[in-house]
């Protein structure tokens, strides 16, 4: 794959194909839960893996990468799958779960669009995270969807680590330190910024050269408004209310950080990987965990002591 091609369609993927390099950055950071309760992760090195309602966990498709992965709920993105993302749910089947090896954050919309991050198309190098959103319609058509989030993010020193969207259809970034949000008319106003997390047992990702806290990867937005966030450098999981209050609902305890987070029936469900910020010879094994309306922490699956040494 040529750097032509890779910078003008940022292959990513989610709520996620192989690009060398990019894999080994960081593992997944990828989560989803359908309506029915069942609960999709990505096992970076594995694929796709499933919790069912009897709690078994099961592999629903293999792949040597795996990174990106989201639940496309009405199946229109399907129809027209592009190169890049790899619908691994058969024709006809919703929620349609779209697959990606490498690349950046992806979620699809409301409005069946893949929104998904993107590098900058300027010829200086590539950026440390994905510098803007693209979008790819149900057609297949892409193009620049928020002209001016590049700069935002340039002016932060900043780049894009996750993706989500709301029932309205407004597209949530998260940076390092923020979480922006993207109207569907492609305007940019920040939901919270210079986010600072009062209890943080800071991991700095090897990855991030500017060691920014919290250090945030996947989010998820409630149906108040809330956003919960991975805050991967500091092994805690963040509520960030629409008001701007920011609390701690779960913590991860060395070696694990949580990369990603996804919410149903009132309940936060949270991927999180052992040594999450350094390198794959630290060695990546996930777990997921849920935190109930109780708030009661149950562990639904625990894949460290199954890692290949």
């Amino acid at each position: 794959m040529n750097r032509q091609i890779l910078q003008q369609t940022a292959v990513i993927l989610v709520a996620s194909l192989c690009l060398v390099g990019v894999v080994n950055g960081h593992p997944a950071s990828a989560i989803a839960v359908d309506d029915k309760g069942t609960v999709y992760f990505v096992y970076t090195g594995k694929g796709l893996m499933k919790i069912g309602a009897d709690g078994k966990v099961s592999n629903v498709f293999e792949s040597k990468g795996g990174h990106w992965m989201c639940l496309d709920r009405e199946g229109a993105f399907a129809k027209t799958q592009p190169k890049y993302f790899r619908r691994v749910t058969p024709d006809g089947v919703k929620p349609a779960i779209i697959f990606a090896d490498g690349g950046a954050p992806l979620v699809v919309n409301k409005d069946g669009n893949l929104y998904y991050g993107s590098w900058s198309t300027k010829e200086d190098g590539f950026a440390p995270a994905a510098a803007t959103v693209s979008r790819m319609r149900v057609d297949g058509t892409r193009e620049n969807f928020a002209p001016t989030l590049e700069k935002t993010l340039a002016d932060m020193g900043e780049g894009m680590t996750g993706l989500a969207t709301d029932r309205d259809g407004v597209i949530y970034v998260s940076t390092w330190s923020a979480i922006l949000k993207v109207k569907p008319d492609g305007s940019v106003s920040f939901f919270a910024k210079d986010i600072k997390l009062a209890d943080c047992d800071w991991d700095p990702p090897d990855h991030n050269q500017a060691n920014h806290k919290p250090a945030f990867r996947g989010i998820a937005v409630d149906i108040d408004g809330s956003v919960y966030g991975a805050a991967t450098g500091c092994r805690r999981v963040a509520k960030i209310a629409p008001g701007g209050q920011v609390s701690v609902v779960m913590k991860s305890e060395a070696p694990w950080v949580p990369t990603d987070v996804a919410l149903h029936d009132g309940a936060v469900y949270v991927l999180e990987y052992t040594n999450g910020n350094g390198g794959p010879d630290e060695g990546w094994a996930p777990r997921v965990r849920k935190l109930g309306r109780d708030g009661k922490v149950t562990v639904l699956a625990d894949l460290s002591e199954t890692r290949e040494k």
